[in-house]
């Protein structure tokens, strides 16, 4: 009983938090600085990404090690949460248009008791790249992610070259991402 008032609790601390940068960063000065969005914490920037192992829907274990050497976007995302929701179609047309220059994009699912409605998402949303069921570790070896959408943008030798913390939009997703290329 303990146990699921916490993750109750958790999961709603998430969604306020998501839901207020979604506000926040939708206001007359959404493309100035101070948009809604966090710079990145010193910590995360430039060091090695943490290394995990997930599930895909199809119970398929994903290792990171497979993006080394590849230019690599890793973002922490919920079915439920309404910025994570609103950049998806710009993930799925700017992965779709750099995917054969051996870009690599990661959702990582942090939804909990929306998970049996993660495949039908999918589909939805017409997302063709990597989905992987996240978990509490890795959740905490990126820093604790305290907030959804964050993204963080990996260079072909494995560092965090840039994290981004709530809803991204088109322009500066690509922007980012052919840095990485």
């Amino acid at each position: 009983m303990k146990k699921s008032l916490l993750l109750a609790a958790g999961v709603l601390a998430v969604a306020s938090i998501a839901v207020f940068l979604w506000f926040r960063g939708r206001g007359p000065d959404a493309s100035k600085p101070g948009d809604g969005t966090s710079p990145p914490a010193a910590a995360s920037v430039d060091r090695m990404a943490p290394a995990f192992s997930l599930s895909d829907i199809g119970g398929n274990v994903v290792a990171s090690s497979q993006f080394l050497g590849k230019p690599t976007v890793i973002n922490f995302f919920a079915t439920w949460c309404p910025p994570c929701r609103e950049e998806i179609p710009a993930f799925v047309e700017i992965y779709n248009k750099y995917r054969n220059s051996g870009f690599e994009l990661v959702g990582i699912a942090l939804d909990t008791d929306t998970r049996g409605k993660l495949p039908q998402f999918l589909v939805q949303h017409r997302i063709e790249y990597r989905i992987l069921l996240g978990d509490v570790a890795t959740v905490r070896a990126y820093g604790g992610v305290r907030s959804i959408p964050t993204t963080f943008f990996v260079g072909k030798d494995g560092r965090i070259r840039n994290v981004h913390v709530g809803y991204i939009d088109k322009e500066a997703f690509e922007r980012e991402v052919r840095k990485l290329l």
